[in-house]
C-alpha cells in the first residue's frame, strides 16, 4: 500500500513540476494578490455588487480564450472556475433569502453545496492528474475477510454522510404523518422523529457496510462488541439518549418552559439527545443538564401548567404604628403596579415580633417569572416612598460603643460609675426620688 501510494504522489509531483502548470498556478497566485488593488481602482456603482466576481471571471475568460487557441490553460482554467463558484455562494444565497425568506438557505449551504463542491473538486482533481481510477484501487488492508480500497473508504464514506445529513427531512415528514394519523401530540412526533431519524442513519450504515462487502456475521460480531462497550464505557451517554426520548414523548421539559435551577430561574432553550440547554434569567449564562438529571433530581417549573408566580417582599415597621394600617398600605403599593396581577389579590400579613420592629410580608403574584425580581424590587422603592409619606418609620437596631482600658484605671471606673447613675436618675420617675428638702443627718 505504501508503495502504491508513494509511486501516485511521485507522478503527482512530476504533473506539477512541469512549467506550463507552474506558469498556470503563478498566473492564478498573481490574480489573486492584485485583487485588492483592482478592487481600489474600480469603485464605480454600476460594478459595486459584483466587485468580488470581477477578477475570477475576467481570469476565467482568459483561461478559456487561451484554451480555445490551443495554448495549454486547463488547469488554470480549472483553479478559476473553483474560485468563481466560490464568489458566487454568498450573492446566491442572498437572491434566494430575498426572493424565499423562508427557504433554510444557511443549512443547505452548509450540508449540501459546501461538502458537495469540496468532494467534486477533489475528485476533478485527482482526474486532472490521470490517476483517481489506480488511486481508487489501492488497497488499504483487509477488514473482517474484506479487502477495503481508497475508492470504496471514499464511496462509503461520502453515502455515511448524506445518510446522516438527509435522514432528517424524511424522518420528520414520516413523524409528522404518523402524528396526524394516529392523534400523536407534538412533543410525541418529536421523539418519533428522532427515533425515525437514527432508525434510517441505522440501516443506511449497514447498507454501507453490505456495499464494502462485510457480511451479518460481522456485523453481530461487531453490535456484540458495541453491547460491552456501552455496559462500562458509555452507559451514561446512553442513559441521556433514552432520558431525551422519554422527556420527548412525555412533555415534561419543553422548549420555552422556566424551570428553577439552583435558586435561578432558567429558560429551557433547546432539548438535546444528551443534555438540555438552558438560559439562566440573572446573568443570561448558557446552562447544559444531561438529561437523566430531570429524572433523578428535583426540578421546579413555574409554566408546566400555569405561567404566573407568587413572590414575596419582607419588611419591619415601628411597634407605635397600628398593624392594620401599616398592611393597608402595603396592599394598596402592591395594587397600584402594573405587573402585579390582581388575582390572586395581594395580601399582606403580620409575621414576626422582632427586637426593634414589627415584621410584615407582602405577597403577590405576577404573569411572567422571570419579572418577579424586577418587580420585587419596584415594590420596595414603592414602600420606602409610601410609608414615608404616611409617616411609618422602619426601625433599626442601634450600638453605642465605650472606649475602655484593661485593666482599667480608677478614674475610668469612678466616670463610668458616674455616667450610669446619671442615666438611671433620667430614666427614673420623679415621683420615685427623694425629696430634696427633707432633713439630712
Amino acid at each position: 500500500m505504501i508503495t502504491e501510494i508513494t509511486s501516485e504522489t511521485t507522478t503527482w509531483l512530476g504533473y506539477l513540476q512541469r512549467g506550463s502548470v507552474l506558469l498556470q498556478v503563478g498566473l492564478f497566485v498573481a490574480a489573486i494578490t492584485s485583487e485588492s488593488r483592482v478592487k481600489r481602482k474600480l469603485r464605480s456603482p454600476l460594478i459595486a455588487s459584483l466587485i468580488h466576481l470581477l477578477v475570477p471571471a475576467a481570469l476565467f475568460l482568459i483561461a478559456t480564450t487561451l484554451t480555445l487557441v490551443g495554448v495549454t490553460a486547463g488547469y488554470l482554467q480549472y483553479l478559476a472556475l473553483l474560485w468563481l463558484i466560490w464568489r458566487c455562494v454568498e450573492p446566491t444565497k442572498q437572491l434566494i433569502l430575498s426572493r424565499f425568506p423562508k427557504v433554510p438557505v444557511e443549512e443547505i449551504d452548509k450540508s449540501f453545496f459546501r461538502p458537495i463542491l469540496l468532494v467534486i473538486s477533489i475528485l476533478t482533481f485527482f482526474q486532472m492528474l490521470g490517476s483517481r481510477e489506480s488511486l481508487s484501487l489501492i488497497s488499504l488492508g483487509d477488514v473482517f475477510g474484506v479487502t477495503l480500497t481508497i475508492g470504496k473508504l471514499c464511496t462509503a464514506l461520502v453515502i455515511v454522510y448524506l445518510v446522516i445529513t438527509l435522514a432528517s427531512r424524511p424522518a420528520a415528514f414520516a413523524a409528522w404523518l404518523g402524528g396526524g394519523f394516529f392523534g400523536i401530540k407534538p412533543q410525541g412526533r418529536k421523539a418519533l422523529e428522532v427515533i425515525l431519524r437514527y432508525s434510517v442513519i441505522g440501516i443506511g450504515v449497514m447498507g454501507v457496510a453490505y456495499y464494502i462487502g462485510i457480511n451479518g456475521t460481522a456485523l453481530v460480531a461487531v453490535a456484540g462488541g458495541l453491547s460491552v462497550g456501552i455496559g462500562f464505557g458509555i452507559k451514561e451517554i446512553i442513559s441521556n439518549f433514552i432520558s431525551s426520548l422519554w422527556l420527548l414523548f412525555e412533555g415534561s421539559v419543553r422548549p420555552g418552559e422556566i424551570l428553577m435551577i439552583n435558586g435561578d430561574p432558567c429558560t429551557v432553550r433547546k432539548l438535546g439527545l444528551r443534555a438540555t440547554q438552558l438560559r439562566r434569567g440573572r446573568d443570561g449564562a448558557e446552562l447544559l443538564i444531561p438529561n437523566q438529571n430531570f429524572f433523578t433530581q428535583e426540578a421546579e417549573s413555574y409554566t408546566a401548567e400555569e405561567t404566573s408566580r407568587r413572590d414575596v417582599v419582607v419588611v419591619g415597621a415601628a411597634y407605635h404604628h397600628e398593624p392594620s394600617q401599616v398592611i393597608a398600605v402595603l396592599e394598596e403599593v402592591a395594587r397600584q403596579h402594573e405587573k402585579v396581577l390582581q388575582y390572586p389579590p395581594p395580601a399582606a400579613f403580620t409575621v414576626d415580633f422582632a427586637d426593634s420592629s414589627i415584621n410584615y410580608k407582602l405577597l403577590f403574584w405576577v404573569r411572567n417569572p422571570l419579572e418577579a425580581f424586577g418587580v420585587g424590587s419596584d415594590l420596595r422603592q414603592a414602600i420606602w416612598t409610601a410609608f414615608e409619606k404616611n409617616g411609618i418609620g422602619i426601625p433599626f437596631p442601634q450600638r453605642q460603643v465605650y472606649p475602655m482600658e484593661w485593666p482599667p484605671s480608677k478614674d475610668q471606673t469612678l466616670r463610668m460609675g458616674a455616667a450610669a447613675n446619671q442615666l438611671q436618675v433620667e430614666d427614673a420617675n420623679p415621683e420615685d426620688l427623694p425629696s430634696s428638702t427633707g432633713e439630712t443627718t
